[in-house]
């Protein structure tokens, strides 16, 4: 297992974190997110796990709302609806633009949608996406609507989130957690397995780090959103310790990979968006559009301004970027959500969704790179 072991405490957020577990600040704009900051000043990096999904695991339908599955509604009975939101930071604490942000957990009952073959987990609830990414804007916020992760032997309740910043090749891995007592779907205490007994806690603190410092840094504190629907909201600050290194396109170039995209017939009568890119052999490409979660239309529409300070950054303007799939022909199947060039040459994505803002963002990785902006 892989570990950072940097030590760098900052008091005073760890102060404000501890008058925002009172609630001190909900009512107060900007300054919750000043008092969930990280306490360590690189978020420790734990194992991947062994329950990262296989490519042919992860859903079509892999954006930041795990609760649509290609974009069907979820019933209620699929858990406590959880908002997770954040900022990836770089190694001076500025945010980080273009990371890709990896989210994936047990459902309710406790299964991941991973197995060993080719389908997905069959004992998973059918209902959630199980995984999700997104692709932060230039404020570094980061925004995911899932479910409370379910309890299994041997941990306590956690998230998975990884990171990869533009100028790295492979994910930083961490796992949160939730403070305090964790109860079991029958109401009892999960207490054989919490936080202080977790097994991936003990091997932080058999590394060096201190058990309070991976709780203050690691363990976030949700809170009620909605009091109708019982939905919960928590915060999060990803430090990977990394400088991110924008990236060029094509190779040696100046250019990117913004595209209006340029809208043409799709089958029985409807109209899709045509993205052309220069493809290179082996580079694998992705397609993202500026999501709606959170914004108009979202129907997010009963939580307060302070709440809103809660899982928000202070301007909605820059939505960072949801995944869309894709067809590999003007009229063929959206079948597709990443694609490795075989040669080199322009290649067509075709999508439905219309973009929000009038344009996509096509990111791409070079090859033997895990999936991300190189």
């Amino acid at each position: 297992m892989h570990l950072n072991t940097s030590k760098t405490y900052d008091s005073r957020r760890r102060f404000l974190r501890k008058l925002a577990a009172g609630g001190a600040f909900l009512s107060v704009p900007g300054l919750f997110a000043e008092a969930v900051a990280s306490v360590l000043s690189t978020t420790p990096s734990t194992t991947q796990g062994p329950y990262y999904p296989l490519s042919s695991n992860i859903p079509l339908d892999k954006d930041n709302d795990m609760l649509s599955l290609n974009d069907a509604s979820t019933p209620a009975s699929v858990g406590i609806i959880t908002y997770l939101t954040g900022r990836i930071l770089d190694a001076s604490g500025s945010p980080v633009r273009g990371a890709l942000v990896e989210l994936w957990h047990a459902d309710r009952e406790g299964d991941y949608i991973y197995s060993a073959s080719s389908s997905r987990n069959s004992s998973a609830n059918a209902a959630f996406q199980g995984f999700g990414q997104f692709l932060t804007g230039s404020d570094g916020f980061f925004k995911f609507r899932t479910v409370k992760a379910g309890l299994y032997v041997s941990r306590t309740r956690h998230n998975h989130l990884a990171v990869t910043v533009p100028g790295q090749t492979t994910r930083y891995c961490t796992q949160t957690f939730w403070s305090g007592t964790q109860y079991d779907l029958n109401g009892n205490a999960w207490a054989n397995q919490n936080n202080s007994t977790d097994t991936v806690i003990n091997e932080l603190m058999t590394s060096g780090y201190a058990l309070q410092d991976i709780l203050d840094t690691l363990a976030l504190n949700y809170t009620t959103i909605d009091a109708a629907t019982g939905a919960q909201g928590g915060y999060f600050e990803f430090r990977p310790g990394k400088t991110p290194v924008q990236p060029n396109y094509p190779p040696g170039g100046t250019g990117g990979l913004v595209i209006a995209g340029a809208a043409v017939a799709g089958p029985t009568n409807s109209t899709r968006f045509k993205l052309s890119i220069p493809a290179y052999t082996n580079y694998t490409y992705e397609v993202y559009s500026n999501p709606t979660l959170f914004g108009a239309g979202s129907g997010v529409t009963n939580l307060s301004s302070a709440t809103n300070n809660l899982i928000l950054p202070a301007s909605r303007t820059n939505f960072g970027w949801g995944a869309l799939p894709f067809a590999l022909s003007q009229t063929g199947v959206i079948n597709t959500n990443k694609f490795t060039a075989p040669t080199n040459g322009t290649l067509n994505l075709y999508v439905d969704a219309k973009s929000a803002k009038g344009f996509y963002f096509v990111t791409f990785r070079v090859p033997g790179a895990n999936t991300g902006v190189p």
